[in-house]
């Protein structure tokens, strides 16, 4: 790795952790050089600002969260295993990402979080992308499923893998502030909503996919709420 690289990723790494342990909006570009014992010339060489840094971060989120996932379907023939994998890979909800979702989410409804937000979606679909148009289209010759266009299917199925994630965080968010416990009936009936969509566009049978699971929420949920409740905000 060459020098400039190394820096880059040192400035990654060190940001992310006082993001997640200060919280995005009280870390300061000072409080980052400071960690780093680092000047403000080679902060700015590779990042013109903090919220192009926290994009940054994103990105290098999304690529490793995709090389978690790639493991699992490596050595996998099964199409539709492996596209549920691909699927659940995608979604951040998971106690694994708890840390980094609780920084996100802090700054979820901020102008900069939405653009942010929109940053990270389009981070993890670009990673996911162009495995779920494989796998696809592994599927439609095998008769797993049916689908002649795979690389449109591919981005509407993204665009609702990272709308369901949204919607869910904004139903978590909403509760919390108005002072109530998360629902997690209605955060299941989500998921089916957005499974059943999904399930159709790739003419799959009902139940094919389970994108997540209701421990796996539930876990989330609990530490969202638990982690509000010391704090009174994300």
């Amino acid at each position: 790795m060459k020098k400039g690289e190394a820096r880059k990723k040192e400035i990654l790494n060190t940001a992310e952790l006082l993001f997640c342990k200060k919280g995005y909006e009280q870390t300061s570009v000072q409080d980052i050089l400071d960690r780093l014992k680092s000047s403000k010339g080679s902060f700015y060489h590779h990042f013109p600002s903090k919220e192009s840094l926290l994009e940054g971060i994103c990105k290098k989120r999304a690529e490793e969260v995709y090389l978690i996932t790639k493991e699992k379907i490596e050595n996998d023939e099964n199409i539709l295993s492996n596209l549920d994998n691909l699927f659940s890979g995608m979604i951040p909800l998971c106690s694994e990402r708890i840390a980094f979702l609780l920084m996100l989410l802090s700054i979820f409804h901020l102008p900069e979080g939405k653009l942010i937000r929109i940053k990270y979606c389009e981070s993890l679909a670009g990673q996911f992308r162009s495995d779920v148009i494989t796998q696809i289209k592994k599927g439609h010759h095998s008769g797993a499923l049916f689908c002649d266009k795979p690389e449109i299917a591919t981005d509407i199925v993204l665009l609702l893998l990272n709308n369901l994630w949204v919607n869910i965080s904004d139903h978590i968010i909403s509760a919390e502030e108005n002072g109530k416990e998360p629902d997690l009936a209605e955060q299941l009936n989500i998921v089916d909503q957005y499974r059943f969509c999904i399930e159709k566009i790739l003419t799959l049978p009902y139940g094919s996919m389970s994108l997540t699971d209701i421990d796996t929420l539930r876990q989330v949920t609990d530490q969202i709420h638990n982690h509000w409740k010391k704090t009174n905000v994300l």
